[in-house]
């Protein structure tokens, strides 16, 4: 099954590079634009977009997270195609991708706890927590000597997840989704690295 997950990451990735990513990086290369300087944009796009998320601007929202998603695959890319990969680099990228998906779900919190919405604030403050466990399971499993980034529902496809679901349906459902998705992920990834511990 991971074989599977991997091999579906990479075609895909590879479809994107060839049509759309390195057109875009050849532009940013020409107006001169840093990888941080990437990163940072796309931290503020999601804070715009939580903003609008709270005040129950769902399409705009959702819009905004999807951009500010397109805009992650490109910190890393850029850096490598101008050869400026560094461990300082790599350290923001980390932080502001943790923090963007935290603001996203925080927005949806504050607008289900206006609208006194009790399960849904649940939901999506386990969707929170859960999506932290998944990214942190990895920094863990390397920090101890190991390479994987083996497991579902990474930060990628929650974030097609929050955006399409708040573009072409409601919060609710996406929260919903998201909550049991986020569960299953985190299942799925510690099974794996456990697995692999000596």
């Amino acid at each position: 099954m991971n074989d599977v997950f991997e091999k579906y990451r990479i075609s895909l990735r590879g479809m994107l590079d060839s049509f759309l990513v390195n057109p875009i990086l050849i532009l940013m290369v020409k107006v001169k634009l840093t990888p941080n300087a990437v990163t940072i944009l796309g931290f503020i796009i999601c804070c715009i977009s939580a903003y609008f998320i709270s005040s129950a601007s769902f399409l705009v929202g959702g819009l905004l997270v999807l951009f500010s998603g397109f805009l992650d695959i490109f910190d890393g890319a850029l850096a490598r195609k101008i050869n400026q990969i560094t461990d300082k680099g790599a350290f923001l990228d980390s932080t502001f991708d943790r923090l963007s998906e935290a603001i996203v779900l925080i927005g949806l919190i504050y607008y289900f706890s206006n609208s006194n919405e009790t399960n849904f604030v649940l939901l999506t403050s386990l969707s929170l927590v859960f999506s932290l466990l998944i990214s942190y399971l990895r920094a863990r499993i390397e920090g101890l000597g190991y390479n994987s980034k083996s497991g579902f529902f990474t930060r990628p496809e929650r974030v097609l997840v929050v955006s399409i679901g708040l573009i072409f349906f409601s919060p609710e459902l996406t929260v919903t989704l998201l909550a049991f998705a986020t569960a299953a992920g985190l299942f799925h990834r510690f099974l794996i690295f456990w697995r692999i511990l000596k």
